[in-house]
């Protein structure tokens, strides 16, 4: 048991100065104010149950000149464009948002941007599981490193916003394999940062904005990307949830109350540090950190059986 509870400190340390690595780096998209002129097609892909009523409204108030929309199931064959930036129908840009997406693809020579999209959730149920998503990514993930490391095991990337080179766009055919699929767009990642190509996913920073509604597509969407952070291995997720949840349980269960300053006080801390980068109440995020965490074990452990299940059916 003590060696679990070890076990449990250390893997606290770790992800919280992974964390706070996340926050002093600060991976966010700037507003940077610059104005440029090549040409940006929009393709908004579109889904049987969600609407883009809200996604247009916002392209018609940005102020840069140059752009193209085009809605589609299937991605398009982009042929007289800069830029191709891929839209999900559930998520609305703020006016700058071409401008900064530009600046950084043309500063840093990417050729793919992914932008982690700001979440607005409306209902108690939402709160209660979609930022959990974000909580894992930046508990366990340097997203600086996506740039700064061009090994493809340091690849991740959001779905929903994606910003492409579009010469690299045509070359590759990006337009015949990105999907709605988390899963499939950090495949292209990794196939990119083969090719040597540079690659970057940074915070939204209210520049783009997502709206989860509590619906099982979402749900679902939300198990794969989830997964995803433990690399879809449900038995790593697993152990995950064993230290992150049960570890801190046992811990009040075990110790007297002056044994919680050290592995509560790093739990505050990174909560706070996550919702600040992702522009949560962080008031809201501490009150419902407990729910959240039984959301991502529920998450966690349907995705394990379901795996065993799975494997199960394959063996007979």
């Amino acid at each position: 048991m003590n060696i679990f509870i070890y076990a449990v400190l250390v893997f606290l340390t770790l992800r919280f100065s992974v964390t706070l690595f996340n926050f002093i780096s600060n991976p966010k998209l700037g507003d940077y104010r610059r104005k440029f002129s090549e040409k940006v097609t929009i393709v908004i892909r579109i889904h049987p149950d969600q609407e883009a009523v809200q996604l247009l409204d916002s392209i018609s108030k940005q102020d840069y000149e140059h752009l193209e929309v085009v809605m589609s199931d299937e991605l398009p064959d982009v042929s007289d464009s800069s830029y191709v930036l891929v839209l999900d129908p559930n998520t609305s840009i703020q006016n700058g948002l071409i401008n900064s997406l530009v600046y950084r693809a043309r500063i840093f020579n990417l050729s793919m941007l992914s932008i982690i999209p700001t979440q607005q959730n409306k209902g108690f149920l939402p709160d209660c599981l979609f930022p959990v998503a974000d909580f894992v990514l930046l508990n366990l993930f340097p997203l600086r490193a996506v740039r700064l490391i061009n090994h493809p095991i340091f690849s991740a990337a959001h779905e929903s916003c994606l910003f492409f080179e579009a010469g690299v766009y045509r070359k590759l055919k990006l337009h015949q394999q990105v999907t709605d699929s988390a899963i499939a767009v950090t495949d292209v990642v990794k196939a990119l940062k083969q090719e040597q190509l540079k690659v970057d996913v940074l915070l939204g920073n209210r520049l783009v904005n997502i709206q989860h509604r509590a619906d099982a597509a979402e749900f679902g969407l939300f198990s794969k990307r989830l997964m995803l952070s433990f690399s879809n291995y449900a038995f790593v997720a697993l152990i995950y949830v064993l230290l992150v949840v049960a570890g801190p349980a046992l811990l009040l269960l075990r110790f007297a109350p002056v044994f919680y300053i050290l592995p509560f006080g790093l739990i505050f801390l990174s909560r706070i540090m996550i919702s600040f980068m992702t522009a949560q109440n962080p008031v809201l995020s501490l009150i419902l950190h407990p729910l959240q965490m039984i959301g991502l074990t529920f998450t966690v452990l349907s995705a394990f059986f379901k795996g065993l299940f799975t494997a199960g059916r394959q063996k007979k």
